[in-house]
């Protein structure tokens, strides 16, 4: 990446709404990462990338050798891991139930419910390349941000 187009992006609307913030990235956004190359460098260089369980497991679930596996997994040791608990527990039910009442509990799965609670209990910026996390996010509140425009990377 050239120095020039990294200061513009540090000055953009999507640098700044994730500046001093942990960034947990969905599995959407991982596998999403090589063609959002400028952007995932900074999250990368700015040291506030998080990973979790769920995501961890999705992500190593692709392996495909032993040795790509053991790569992968200490590669994402060396992020912060953000836990479940039971508040991420209660907040993943209580956000299917509301999803309920509005009969769009059918979208998210069941691991993108967790991944948005756990980024939720844990003050994370949701970063993702999916549609389900703006139903979820229209219910929570809580931050999240595509990867880059919807579309742009399919």
């Amino acid at each position: 990446m050239r120095a020039g187009s990294a200061r513009r992006w540090r000055r953009s609307a999507g640098y700044a709404s994730l500046a001093l913030r942990l960034v947990l990235a969905d599995t959407s956004a991982w596998h999403r990462s090589a063609r959002a190359e400028a952007r995932w460098t900074e999250l990368v260089e700015a040291d506030i990338l998080a990973r979790c369980t769920p995501i961890a497991l999705e992500l190593l679930y692709s392996a495909r050798s032993r040795a790509e596996y053991d790569r992968l997994a200490s590669d994402l040791s060396l992020l912060p891991n953000l836990p479940i608990d039971r508040k991420v527990e209660r907040i993943a039910l209580g956000t299917q139930a509301a999803l309920t009442g509005r009969s769009q509990h059918r979208g998210p799965t069941p691991v993108d419910l967790l991944i948005a609670a756990i980024a939720e209990v844990n003050g994370a910026t949701l970063l993702h390349y999916d549609r389900h996390f703006d139903t979820i996010a229209r219910v929570t509140g809580q931050p999240m941000e595509w990867l880059a425009r919807r579309g742009s990377l399919d």
